[in-house]
C-alpha cells in the first residue's frame, strides 16, 4: 500500500539525481497527506526540490498554496510560512522576516542561503550572514539554531562538490562549514560535531589548503576516539587524514590513516560497508 513514509523515502532517494522527475511527481503526495506532520514532510522535500536544486520558485510557492489547504494546525501552517518566506526571499519578491519571529527569521534566512548558494554565492553569503546574526539571540535548544546548523553544512557539502571555485563561492563554503560547526556545538551532541569537523577538512582539502584540512580532520579523528571509536565516524576521519596527509606529501602519516580505514571497514556493517566501499576503494588507488 503506497503511504507518505514510502512516497518521501522514494522521493529522497530520487531527488539528487532526478531532481524534476521528483518535482513531476510531488503532487501525486498530496493525497497521502493527512496531518500536520505530513505537511511539514512534504514542504521540506518541495522547498529543497523546487528551491535549491531546481530554482523554479513560482512553481515551489504555487505548490505550496495547494499543500497549504492539507494544513490543519498552527504547526503545518508554520512549516509553509517558513517555506513560503525563503521561496520568495530566494527569488527577489518579498521578504516576509520583519513580521517573523527570530527564530523563524534565522530559519528563512538560512534557507534561502541554501537555496542560493550555487546560484548567487554573493547574496547566500549574506544571508547566511543574517541568519548567524539572528541566532546569537536564540537558546541553543531553538529549532532556528539546528537548522543554521544543517543548512550551513548543506551549503558547504554542496559547493564542495562543484570545487575547484571561483573565490566567492569558495569563501561560501568554507564561511558555511564553519557556520555548521559552531551551531552543532550548540544544537547537537559530539556526533555532529565531528561529523561537522570532517565536513571542515574535506572543504579545505577542496580549497586547496592541505594545512586547514589536516587540522580539522585531527580534531575530528580526536573527538570520535574520546567517544568510543565508533567504527563508522573513524572511518571517515582516517579518510579525511589519509587525503589531506597524501596532500601534504607525509606518506608516513598518509599510510598510518588508511590502515586505520581499513580496520575500521573490515569491522562495519554490511550495509555500512556496501556504500563505503567506494571511498575505501579510491584511498587504496590514490
Amino acid at each position: 500500500m503506497n503511504t507518505l513514509d514510502s512516497f518521501l523515502e522514494q522521493a529522497w532517494n530520487d531527488h539528487a539525481d532526478q531532481p524534476a522527475g521528483v518535482a513531476e511527481r510531488l503532487s501525486q503526495g498530496l493525497r497521502f497527506v493527512q496531518d500536520d506532520d505530513g505537511v511539514m514532510r512534504l514542504a521540506a522535500l518541495a522547498h529543497h526540490v523546487l528551491g535549491e536544486h531546481l530554482g523554479r520558485w513560482q512553481e515551489g510557492l504555487s505548490f505550496l498554496l495547494l499543500l497549504k489547504q492539507r494544513a490543519g494546525g498552527a504547526i503545518g501552517a508554520a512549516s509553509i510560512a517558513r517555506c513560503q518566506a525563503s521561496l520568495a526571499l530566494s527569488a527577489g519578491l518579498t521578504d516576509g522576516r520583519p513580521a517573523m519571529t527570530q527564530s523563524d527569521r534565522c530559519r528563512v534566512s538560512s534557507m534561502a542561503a541554501s537555496n542560493l548558494a550555487t546560484i548567487d554565492a554573493a547574496r547566500s553569503s549574506t544571508l547566511l550572514q543574517d541568519a548567524v546574526a539572528h541566532a546569537g539571540d536564540l537558546t541553543d535548544d531553538d529549532a532556528g539554531v539546528r537548522a543554521l546548523a544543517a543548512n550551513g553544512n548543506n551549503i558547504a557539502a554542496t559547493l564542495m562538490d562543484r570545487a575547484p571555485l571561483d573565490e566567492e563561492p569558495r569563501s561560501l563554503m568554507i564561511r558555511a562549514a564553519e557556520v555548521a560547526r559552531t551551531h552543532w556545538e550548540r544544537a547537537g551532541s559530539w556526533l555532529e560535531v565531528e561529523r561537522a569537523e570532517y565536513r571542515l577538512a574535506m572543504c579545505w582539502l577542496a580549497a586547496g589548503d592541505p594545512g586547514g584540512a589536516q587540522r580539522h580532520a585531527r580534531r575530528c579523528e580526536s573527538v570520535v576516539r574520546q567517544n568510543g571509536s565508533i567504527p563508522l565516524e573513524l572511518f571517515f576521519a582516517a579518510e579525511a587524514l589519509c587525503m589531506s596527509a597524501r596532500a601534504l606529501g607525509d606518506r608516513q602519516a598518509s599510510a598510518g590513516a588508511l590502515e586505520t580505514a581499513r580496520q575500521a571497514f573490515h569491522v562495519l556493517t554490511p550495509d555500512d560497508q556496501a556504500w563505503c566501499r567506494r571511498t575505501l576503494d579510491k584511498l587504496d588507488a590514490t
